[in-house]
């Protein structure tokens, strides 16, 4: 029998122990996953240079191994070696493009001043001449050109894509050998805004969201719609055409001019776009910093955002590693054996984080079970949870809609703060910067000067008028009095609050307003202002505004709470021979506190949260003299800048959430 309960009583600390070397094991294999999920972290597929900063790039081509050209936004032409700047050349007018010739020898400068320059490797001129348009863009031939006149070749050929105004169909792509002789000119219609050289002709982009061909002697041989306008064009190995748009789409269509696939990529242009000499994959930049590298079937294996500006040119392509320049000065050196390597580690270490959440919550299950008070608990709010399950349930359908109305609406808020939400450009995570913004907005740093003046001032108000109001009408002898004062305060309230204010506005108009009349006809001119016009004077008199400030809100709350009051306190206090002013401060007062605290409440929140009145009076002038932050939000959401409007507005439910915290504080403060 001994033997039996011995056997039983060590059963829970048998099970116990079991529970402990599971709960270790899985604490193992935790931190080994964790470990994993670190090694696979380390290590990046790129290094970021810097040797060119501040040197605005906007294209570069390889001019021989090694050697690069490029074109800055100030119009200068750079020679580099790697990337160091070896030589530089200004060009007159602005650079618009420029290209090499197949054999290396010669380089094509377009300018916006309709001029293509011919230079030699060491950027000395070689020739010039006009074309009738602004240079878009420009290619060198495959093959060289032959001579319009007899046939014979005439050495380097250059396409050139041109064209007079804007969103115009006066744009032409022409070809011409390096003496300006034209081959052909073919007019191509609306803004021509890139062009590349293949075995098949010239390939042409326009802004029109449409990719054309054009013949060897400049006959169209197809045109085909894409998604957005083209900002960039490239031939694969297989004479294949890649194309690149304004909404980060990049395109594969065949010699034919059918779209083979498109694949989005990002929101931002498209501004960079060729293909790894020996391996084939597509690699792709934009404008927001972001590189991709994609398979011959359009699908990504690789992509980074290097925040270093725009990806502008591949200059270094081989099959171990790829350079790309930014056009804030940047390089970034891309291994691409990892780069190709770090989908799978990526996947790698997903699948080792949901495994991670999966222990966790084992672990938890399992301490909750080896714990005794733990496991009580536990079971006790299953059985509450059981019990309650049909008021759960009724409770649900508003649990719900306060989630979607309420909470979903104040944390997308919180979200778009840090984030450049507008219309003007795709949505992008920015951290702290519109909250460092509002440090520098004198905007909204003189609308919290005015946002604290109307605060203590409406307080002031709140606390004297609605309250001297329903001290009155409470002590007024005839029950019939009571009923018609009462009644005549709250009529008032059935007039729109904002027919209060366009009223208030017309008697503060400075010719024919009320307040300046009566002040007229009193003889005091010299006291008449343009009330509302006046810096000085602007702020206070949309606080004097609904003189004599009863608000009706709070003479009822004031006057509720006077009824409550015992009529025996006031028995015993005359007995005591308490006057009127020591009841009012010793009876009335301290036993509406709740009210005067509530009052005091929403006056805050109130004052923090509008701007209407003021934005019906002034809009925030003369110049800044009414300006409010709550103002300065609905202006930014105005100019469709909703994330720095979303950093106000959170800002300023910090203030209310704080001013929140404070009232619960007194009321727990009073109870206790």
């Amino acid at each position: 029998m001994s033997n039996l309960m011995k056997e039983r009583s060590s059963s829970p600390n048998r099970k116990g122990s079991r529970r402990l070397g599971i709960g270790i094991i899985i604490l193992i294999l935790l931190a080994s996953s964790l470990y994993l999920v670190m090694d696979a972290s380390k290590g990046r597929p790129y290094e970021v240079g810097g040797s060119l900063s501040g040197v605005k790039i906007i294209k570069a081509v390889e001019l021989q191994e090694g050697t690069t050209l490029a074109i800055t936004t100030d119009s200068r032409l750079l020679l580099l070696d790697g990337t160091q700047i070896q030589m530089e050349k200004e060009i007159k007018g602005t650079i618009t493009d420029i290209a090499v010739s197949a054999d290396r020898s010669h380089i094509y400068v377009g300018t916006n001043d309709r001029n293509v320059f011919v230079l030699d490797p060491l950027l000395q001129e070689i020739g010039s001449f006009p074309v009738n348009g602004k240079v878009i863009g420009l290619d060198a031939t495959i093959d060289g050109v032959k001579d319009a006149t007899d046939g014979r070749d005439s050495g380097g050929g250059i396409n050139v894509a041109y064209g007079i105004g804007q969103y115009t169909n006066k744009f032409w792509v022409g070809q011409f050998d390096e003496a300006g002789n034209a081959i052909f000119k073919t007019k191509v219609g609306i803004d021509v805004t890139t062009i590349t050289t293949g075995k098949d002709g010239s390939y042409f982009g326009t802004v029109d969201s449409k990719v054309g061909l054009l013949s060897p002697d400049g006959k169209e041989l197809w045109r085909t719609n894409l998604i957005q306008p083209i900002t960039r064009l490239s031939l694969n190995a297989n004479q294949e055409l890649l194309a690149g748009d304004e909404r980060g789409n990049v395109s594969l269509l065949s010699a034919k001019g059918k779209v083979i696939w498109t694949q989005p990529l990002s929101a931002y242009p498209i501004t960079m776009l060729d293909e790894a000499k020996q391996s084939g994959h597509i690699i792709v930049g934009d404008k927001d910093g972001s590189l991709f590298i994609l398979n011959t079937g359009g699908n990504v294996l690789y992509q980074a955002n290097f925040n270093k500006g725009a990806i502008s040119s591949l200059i270094h392509n081989n099959e171990k590693e790829l350079i790309v320049l930014t056009d804030q000065g940047r390089d970034l050196t891309i291994n691409l054996h990892k780069a190709l390597q770090a989908n799978t580690q990526n996947k790698i270490k997903t699948g080792l984080i949901i495994m991670d959440l999966i222990l966790v919550l084992t672990a938890i299950g399992i301490s909750i079970s080896s714990v005794p008070a733990w496991r009580k608990a536990a079971i006790q709010f299953g059985r509450r949870l059981k019990r309650s399950r049909t008021a759960y349930l009724l409770l649900l359908p508003s649990i719900a809609l306060i989630i979607l109305f309420n909470i979903t609406p104040t944390l997308m808020a919180v979200f778009y703060s840090f984030t450049n939400f507008s219309l003007k450009e795709p949505l992008k995570v920015i951290g702290l910067a519109n909250f460092v913004k509002l440090g520098s907005d004198s905007f909204f740093w003189v609308g919290m000067w005015n946002m604290i003046l109307i605060i203590v001032t409406s307080i002031l108000k709140e606390l004297t008028m609605p309250l001297l109001a329903a001290e009155l009408i409470f002590w007024l002898r005839s029950s019939k009095l009571k009923y018609v004062f009462r009644t005549a305060f709250v009529v008032p309230s059935i007039v729109p609050g904002v027919v209060v204010v366009l009223l208030w506005k017309m008697m503060y108009e400075p010719e024919t307003g009320l307040i300046n009349q009566f002040l007229g006809v009193l003889g005091l001119g010299a006291l008449q202002h343009a009330w509302l016009g006046d810096e000085n004077l602007a702020i206070w008199s949309i606080i004097a505004a609904g003189f004599p400030f009863i608000s009706v809100f709070a003479f009822l709350i004031y006057f509720g709470g006077l009824i409550g009051i015992s009529r025996d306190i006031y028995d015993s206090s005359a007995i005591d021979g308490i006057n009127a002013w020591g009841r009012f401060w010793k009876i009335d007062v301290p036993l509406i506190r709740p009210q005067i605290r509530l009052i005091l409440f929403f006056t805050f929140i109130g004052s923090i949260q509008g701007f209407s009145n003021i934005f019906i009076f002034t809009r925030g002038g003369p110049g800044t003299a009414t300006y409010v932050p709550g103002l300065q939000m609905y202006n930014q959401i105005s100019s469709a800048n909703f994330g720095y409007a979303s950093a106000i507005g959170v800002v300023l439910a910090i203030l209310v959430l704080a001013g929140s915290i404070l009232n619960v504080r007194f009321s727990k403060q009073e109870r206790e």
